[in-house]
């Protein structure tokens, strides 16, 4: 059974998805995966959690548990922005989130998994109440830095046009970020220009310690060779660790070769994906990039050895990780 981090079958699922969504020129979001039991009615609440995971955080995990003990949401969606706003992709691959994503929630009864190719509130809004039925109560779930973003003029052409219809189909629950909690989110809705909206923002609050996690605190510490402990879901420190995530360069061999390990893994798989269709067969990716690191502890070349290994793998027809979306691949979306 191949690790689902190193499955080349089940990669490429994942990057067939998100190279289709972030190539239509559309407003898309798509489900990957749902739960047997979601928002199946209408008036049934649903928690949107969109956020570019870059990597989950116990931040990010606090305000999902904290929102869901205020809220009996029916079904909570995490979204994975691939074109999140003010931010480049950078870190993780948008394939390896998703997976993620999917290998921390997919036991969780309630949780769906999401890909959107629009920053905005208002567009997933309007995709959401296409998706789900009339009457879903829909609530995004976002911390302060995000709700300032979305009250901020310079991504609208027409501001108080665009929120007046973000809010009319949704509500916003806001958790403390940082040095920002209650009062600057009173504040901020307080103002002449955002006061009409303030019965539409509510204000939660998680762990002082929690709220002081940022992705990019994790990903310091990681180039550094500190600890995650506490920081990361456990699953995540794992995923990071197999797959050398946010690592610096490496030396390997007696000649000095230096090398991103998580970039040669992403190499690899993409010059496969390049070769073979998706579903062809199993292959281990795991083992390649080990076979290429052997290669060049022995003074080989990287792109030799790259061209020498590649032609040769072994593809094992009929062998899969086991692992398949919860729910299967729903490609929900609207133009």
């Amino acid at each position: 059974m191949i690790d689902p981090v190193h499955d080349f079958q089940l990669l490429s699922r994942y990057h067939a998805i998100i190279e289709r969504i972030r190539r239509d020129t559309h407003s898309r979001l798509v489900v990957i995966s749902r739960p047997q039991k979601g928002a199946q009615k209408p008036g049934r609440g649903v928690g949107v959690f969109p956020s570019s995971f870059n990597p989950v955080t116990r931040g990010h995990m606090a305000m999902l548990q904290r929102a869901a003990q205020i809220k009996a949401f029916e079904e909570m969606l995490l979204v994975l922005d691939t074109q999140a706003m003010d931010k480049e992709i950078f870190g993780a691959t948008l394939v390896d989130r998703l997976l993620m994503l999917q290998l921390l929630f997919e036991d969780h009864p309630r949780f769906s998994v999401g890909v959107s190719n629009r920053g905005l509130f208002l567009t997933k809004a309007q995709i959401l109440m296409e998706l789900y039925p009339r009457g879903t109560d829909m609530t995004f779930i976002v911390g302060y830095d995000t709700l300032a973003r979305v009250f901020d003029p310079k991504y609208y052409e027409d501001r108080e046009g665009a929120l007046d219809r973000l809010f009319a189909c949704c509500t916003f629950m806001v958790a403390n970020r940082g040095d920002y909690g209650r009062k600057a989110v009173q504040q901020l809705t307080a103002s002449a220009e955002n006061r009409r909206f303030q019965h539409k923002v509510h204000f939660f609050e998680i762990p002082n310690h929690l709220a002081q996690i940022s992705s990019t605190q994790v990903r310091h510490r990681v180039m550094k060779g500190k600890s995650l402990v506490g920081l990361v879901p456990q699953q995540v420190r794992e995923f990071i660790a197999k797959v050398k995530l946010y690592q610096p360069n490496t030396e390997i061999g007696s000649g000095g070769q230096r090398v991103n390990l998580y970039d040669l893994r992403t190499q690899v798989f993409r010059r496969l994906y390049a070769r073979y269709s998706e579903g062809r067969g199993a292959i281990d990716i795991g083992k390649i990039v080990d076979e290429v690191v052997e290669g060049m502890r022995g003074g080989r070349s990287l792109g030799k050895l790259l061209d020498t290994i590649l032609d040769s793998v072994p593809v094992v027809k009929g062998e899969r990780s086991g692992r398949t979306p919860k729910g299967g691949i729903d490609n929900t979306g609207v133009s």
